[in-house]
This record gives structure tokens, C-alpha cells and sequence, in this order.
């Protein structure tokens, strides 16, 4: 009864303080914001022209009068089958209908956390009332929770139905690529069978979507597109990387080692960025997969894996932070678990900086330039505190005949 109240809180306040505010700002922005490269690429596609083209999506933006520039697409070719539902609507209608899809996708999340993973009412309902990435993400229309919901879905099923683990996690990579990192995780633990239904699930998508998106285009996809990403080329997308909102492990060597471009990584930058990569992952298989899988790391172990998922490609804006609902849900959960005031407070003061508005982290640096770069990377290190929390909150391997207890990874067992 208690946990009910709590998560009928949190949708109370969530109402109030997150999609109201942003309902109202979808209201107010017919030019769609990010969802327009989603929009009109899916609707070139449909008329035989090539979502990739930059100039093509701005060219149909202009022709309809909505927006005299679109953002480059440069999601994988599967993804405009997810999207297909938007081509009897107009860029207004569908950017509407953007915003109830997440919704709903954000509360499948949730459910899944709760259910699946052991995370807290009380953790949920705090995410549900404060997190502004949730916000961020649903008036931007940007499309990370329609990859979050399957990837976490998968997750939790990889014991009991590994098949249906694999389709789920093989779906939301061919949504967005990032969340292909999960499979790493599955392939330390010689999860074979879920590993090669995610990489059929990736070949059949990629099949059913000729009609759609051509081989040509598909095959540009992987060779032009896709390994541009390494470097910060994200098909021509005119954002510096040194933006301040964004947070992610590239942008730190970029700004040691700046590049002549705004858009692309040095070279230093981008082997740096490399070898951080390697050492980070190294360590989080080294400390979540050096003995054979068991619960009580599992759910901690997918935790960390999401952080670095979010952190180590070039860009890391504010929507991306709300793939983190696994890492903060997991490490609330496990702090309010020890009941000790240490574990708590590292919790809260992580929370609040990665959870704080980006105008008032903007509005910090204005008043207290001489801590610009603390507050400026205030984000990246609350989310290395919860990877802290997370690693520091796993006990060694439990015998045998205790791992079949739990029959999902969850915070529950990390506690």
C-alpha cells in the first residue's frame, strides 16, 4: 500500500512539474525541434528519396513551410520503421503524438525497473517528480526511450526466455546503435543464444526495411555515416562538441586537445577517447564478469555498462541522461537499502547535480566563474559517483545454490 502511494505521488507530480511543462512547449514549437529529422526522414524514405540527404530533409521541410533547416539523420536504417506510424500526419500532429509515445514508453520503463529490477518506490517516484532529463527528451522528441523500453525489457528476460532477451535488445540496437553495448555483457556470461537473436534480430530489421530505406543507402549508412561517430562526425550535424551541456568523456580531450573543427575530434582527442573506452570497459569486465554471472552483480554490472553507454560516445546532451534510469534507480535503491547516512547523502548530492535543470547549472556558472569547470562537468561527475555507488555496493560471488534465488537482476540483491 505504501509503494502505491508512492509511485501515486510521483505520477501526481510528474504531471505537474514534468509533462505539463512540456506539453507546453510541444504546443508552442510547430517546427517539431529534433523529432523534424525523424519526421522528414521517414517521409523522404516513403517517396523513394534518401534519408540520409541532409539537403533533401531540409528541401521537404522548406517546401511544406515548417522549418527552413532539419537536422542530419543518422540512426540506423531500421529505425524509420518505428516511425512509419507518422507518415498520415503532419510535422505539428506527429510531434504531438511523439510526446504521448514517450510517455507511455517512459512508464513501460519504470515498470520494468520496479518489477524486473527491484528498483524502489520511493526512487521512482523522485525520478518521476525531479529528473529533467525525462522532460528534456519528451519536448526535444528526441527517440532514446523508444530504445531504453526493449533494451531494458531484454535485460530483465535474458534468464528465463533468452530468444526473446535477444529480439528485444536486437530491436532497440537497430533503433539507436548504443544500446548494442548490452550484447558485450551477454557475451562475457556466454549468453549465446540471446547474443545471436539480437544479431539476427539486427539482419532480419535491416531486411524488412528495404522497401523502405534501399540497399544503397543502407550500405552508405555503415560505411559513411556510422564510422564517422568515432570522431564526432555525426553526418554533418552543425552542434560544436564542446557545447557546455554536453557531458560526455570525448568532449574532456577535446578540450585539452581541440580540433580545427567544432564538429570533429582531434586526432589526440579521438585516441584518447579510444583508450579510455578500452580501460573503462576493461575494468567493468574485470569487476563484474571476472567470476561467473550472479544476480547480486548482474544488476549492478548493467548499471555501470549504461553509464559508459551514455558517456563514451561524443556527444552526451541532456536527453541521453534519461538511458541512466537503470545506473540511478539501481544505486537509490542500494543506498537507501544500507539505511546508513554515508551511502544516502553520496546518493542525493550525485542525484541532484546529474538531476539539476541545465538553467540552473548555466545560471551557477554566470554567477561563480571561478568554478566554471566544476559546475560545468557537475553532470559527468554525478554520473561517475553513481557508477561509484553502484561497483562499491557489489559483494563477492555468492555460492551456487544461492544464485537461483533471485530469477531477475535487480538493486534488491545488490543491497
Amino acid at each position: 500500500m505504501l509503494s502505491t502511494r508512492w509511485l501515486l505521488a510521483g505520477l501526481v507530480l510528474h504531471l505537474l512539474l514534468q509533462f505539463a511543462p512540456a506539453w507546453q512547449r510541444v504546443r508552442s514549437a510547430p517546427s517539431g525541434r529534433d523529432y523534424a529529422s525523424y519526421y522528414y526522414a521517414v517521409h523522404v524514405a516513403a517517396r523513394g528519396g534518401d534519408p540520409y540527404d541532409t539537403a533533401g530533409l531540409s528541401a521537404t521541410a522548406l517546401k511544406e513551410r515548417t522549418r527552413k533547416y532539419v537536422h542530419p539523420y543518422f540512426y540506423p536504417p531500421p529505425f524509420l520503421l518505428g516511425m512509419t506510424w507518422a507518415l498520415p500526419l503532419s510535422l505539428k500532429q506527429a510531434y504531438v503524438w511523439m510526446l504521448a509515445l514517450n510517455e507511455l514508453l517512459l512508464f513501460g520503463s519504470l515498470a520494468v525497473l520496479v518489477r524486473a529490477f527491484g528498483v524502489a518506490p520511493p526512487i521512482v517516484a523522485l525520478l518521476l517528480a525531479t529528473y529533467t532529463p525525462i522532460p528534456d527528451n519528451a519536448w526535444m522528441g528526441q527517440a532514446n526511450l523508444m530504445a531504453l523500453f526493449p533494451a531494458l525489457l531484454g535485460l530483465a528476460l535474458v534468464r528465463q526466455r533468452p530468444g526473446v532477451a535477444g529480439v528485444l535488445v536486437g530491436v532497440a540496437g537497430m533503433l539507436k546503435m548504443s544500446p548494442a553495448l548490452f550484447l558485450l555483457s551477454w557475451a562475457l556470461e556466454r549468453r549465446w543464444r540471446a547474443v545471436g537473436a539480437a544479431v539476427g534480430t539486427a539482419v532480419l530489421l535491416s531486411l524488412l526495411c528495404l522497401p523502405l530505406v534501399g540497399l544503397p543507402e543502407q550500405i552508405g549508412f555503415y560505411l559513411d555515416v556510422l564510422p564517422g561517430f568515432a570522431a564526432g562526425d555525426y553526418h554533418g550535424l552543425t552542434v560544436p562538441i564542446s557545447l557546455p551541456a554536453n557531458h560526455s568523456v570525448p568532449d574532456l580531450f577535446n578540450r585539452w586537445w581541440p580540433g580545427t573543427s567544432e564538429t570533429r575530434l582531434s586526432e589526440p582527442a579521438q585516441w584518447a577517447a579510444k583508450l579510455a573506452a578500452a580501460v573503462l570497459l576493461s575494468i567493468w569486465a574485470w569487476r563484474f564478469h571476472r567470476e561467473p554471472a550472479a544476480p547480486e552483480r548482474t544488476g549492478a554490472g548493467l548499471g555501470v555498462l549504461t553509464v559508459w553507454m551514455v558517456l563514451l560516445p561524443a556527444y552526451t546532451y541532456e536527453h541521453h541522461l534519461v538511458f541512466l534510469l537503470l545506473p540511478v534507480g539501481l544505486a537509490g535503491t542500494a543506498a537507501l537499502g544500507t539505511r546508513r547516512p554515508g551511502p544516502i547523502l553520496v546518493f542525493v548530492v550525485a542525484y541532484f547535480f546529474l538531476a539539476w535543470p541545465l538553467a540552473w547549472l548555466n545560471d551557477a556558472r554566470e554567477a561563480l566563474p571561478a568554478l566554471d569547470t566544476p559546475i560545468r562537468e557537475s553532470k559527468f561527475v554525478a554520473a561517475l559517483m553513481m557508477v561509484v555507488l553502484l561497483s562499491w555496493r557489489v559483494r563477492p560471488a555468492v555460492e551456487p545454490e544461492a544464485r537461483s534465488a533471485p530469477p531477475i537482476p535487480g538493486a534488491a540483491s545488490t543491497s
